[in-house]
């Protein structure tokens, strides 16, 4: 008699596949796979996105509908505090000051809550006028980052906290209200905030304190239940030095949070203990894979962000941060580039769809709440340009055709082996409903049933497993299935 199971003969395998299946069927009868059972509470994680697209009055509408398609919760868009505020304003705490342009990021705010998606407004870069004396040519200090006065960022907070605190009406709309504001954008680098160093000493993390808590008072005063997010840091540093233009994020980290190197109290970056709910980060590994640490101690790459987190939570013991409680963690800048069309930097499709669907478990595991890609979709590629003049690191390519990894955004879904016999799987659901998770050996053979849960949409699910060797797991729930993992023996 030839035993079937989904179509698929026994008899169609080799006899290493038939042995192999033989075996699945049996871990599989051994573990509760056949009665529903509820995936373990866990914690939640945001997936999100940021893209210019989403800014543009043109574009956003249709490109926050794809976003919806691939499950995103959060949508970050950068606020340049020197568009908005060109010239100087006269009464710059008053939103409505006609100095004041902010025609473009009310669509975009808008557009972005009428479609449900959360907003990380993130507010960068000083006009001409708020950046502070003395200031060097542009090629050592870039535009708007120069020394931003605290109190001129402290009173354009105010005004941007009463124009979305949800019940502010302008020109017969009312506009939205936003729930997480961000304070700066890579205050570690000096495209963002100069000087990095100065006499050998680093001086980053004192102008950036003094900015974040003037943000952070001002957005308070007015929106008491708003959530303040530290300014992403980048990833990598320079060694110290007169030619540093980096500060290693765990450095500014430790600078911010008046720790020094061993995690012990030490004195804080410009005499003020740092305020804020949420400690941003982006762990950008551009070609290398999730599991790849930085080149330095002091950079953080997705593998190193538990470093990060056990940093703040040193911080929280000590009482070194100027807001009390927990503190969040984000990931909010992600990203790999895809070959094609980066021919320099790009990895394959499939490639970048793996290690997203791992970034996000890796991340979350160690601690992140939030992990936001950049971009959704790719932006034009010109041949020979320099591998990030532009960036192809979208779900979807610059002609709007969808890539593996909108797929693995949209239901991630990875193993991670725990011992011979032995897996953790974690996943994100795409709805609710009963969960499959089904492994296979060989590409011609049948996928059997190993677990069965029940799960709900947008909720992590997490189950044991057991399993010997190399396989192909899957997770399946109603009509929607992830992209099969490969799990290494």
């Amino acid at each position: 008699m030839v035993r079937r199971r989904g179509g698929i003969s026994l008899h169609s395998l080799s006899g290493l596949g038939r042995y192999a299946l033989v075996v699945l069927v049996l871990l599989a009868v051994a573990m509760p796979g056949d009665r529903a059972d509820r995936a373990e509470a866990a914690r939640p994680l945001d997936v999100g996105f940021a893209d210019t697209l989403y800014e543009d009055p043109a574009t956003s509408k249709r490109w926050l509908k794809q976003t919806e398609s691939v499950n995103a919760d959060i949508i970050r868009i950068n606020m340049y505090w020197s568009q908005v505020a060109f010239n100087r304003p006269r009464n710059p705490r008053d939103p409505l000051d006609p100095d004041y342009n902010w025609g473009l990021y009310d669509a975009a705010i808008a557009n972005a809550a009428n479609r449900g998606f959360e907003v990380d407004l993130t507010v960068l870069l000083a006009p001409a006028w708020a950046e502070g004396p003395g200031r060097p040519n542009v090629e050592k200090a870039p535009f708007g980052s120069w020394k931003p006065d605290p109190g001129a960022f402290g009173d354009f907070a105010h005004a941007l906290a009463e124009r979305y605190n949800g019940t502010f009406v302008d020109d017969g709309r009312t506009l939205p209200r936003v729930r997480y504001f961000e304070a700066w954008n890579e205050p570690n680098l000096s495209t963002y905030i100069t000087p990095q160093f100065q006499g050998g000493k680093n001086k980053s993390a004192a102008i950036y304190v003094k900015l974040l808590n003037r943000f952070h008072d001002e957005i308070k005063a007015v929106m008491p239940k708003a959530e303040i997010v530290t300014g992403g840091t980048a990833p990598y540093g320079d060694p110290p030095g007169p030619r540093a233009m980096k500060t290693g994020p765990l450095r500014f980290a430790r600078e911010l949070l008046c720790l020094d190197s061993r995690l012990r109290r030490s004195t804080c970056a410009g005499g003020e203990r740092a305020k804020f709910d949420i400690y941003a980060h982006h762990p950008i590994n551009r070609e290398d894979p999730p599991t790849a640490h930085g080149p330095r101690a002091d950079d953080v790459q997705i593998a190193d962000f538990g470093d990060l987190t056990k940093t703040v939570r040193r911080a929280e013991k000590l009482n070194t941060i100027g807001t009390k409680g927990r503190h969040g963690l984000w990931a909010n800048e992600v990203w790999w580039q895809t070959n094609p069309p980066d021919r320099d930097e790009g990895v394959p499709p499939k490639i970048q769809a793996r290690w997203m669907s791992q970034a996000l478990y890796l991340l979350w595991k160690q601690g992140a709440s939030n992990v936001s890609f950049l971009q959704f979709r790719d932006a034009r590629y010109k041949a020979g340009e320099y591998t990030l003049d532009s960036y192809q690191t979208g779900v979807y390519t610059f002609r709007g055709q969808r890539k593996p990894s909108a797929d693995a955004v949209a239901f991630p879904f990875v193993t991670e082996r725990r011992g011979k016999s032995r897996l953790l799987a974690w996943g994100i659901a795409p709805r609710s409903g009963k969960l499959t998770i089904e492994a296979r050996v060989g590409s011609d053979g049948a996928y059997i049933k190993l677990r069965t849960l029940k799960v709900k949409a947008g909720r992590i699910f997490t189950a044991p497993l057991r399993l010997r060797g190399e396989a192909q797991l899957r997770a399946v729930v109603g009509k929607s299935a992830s992209i099969p993992w490969s799990e290494e023996g």
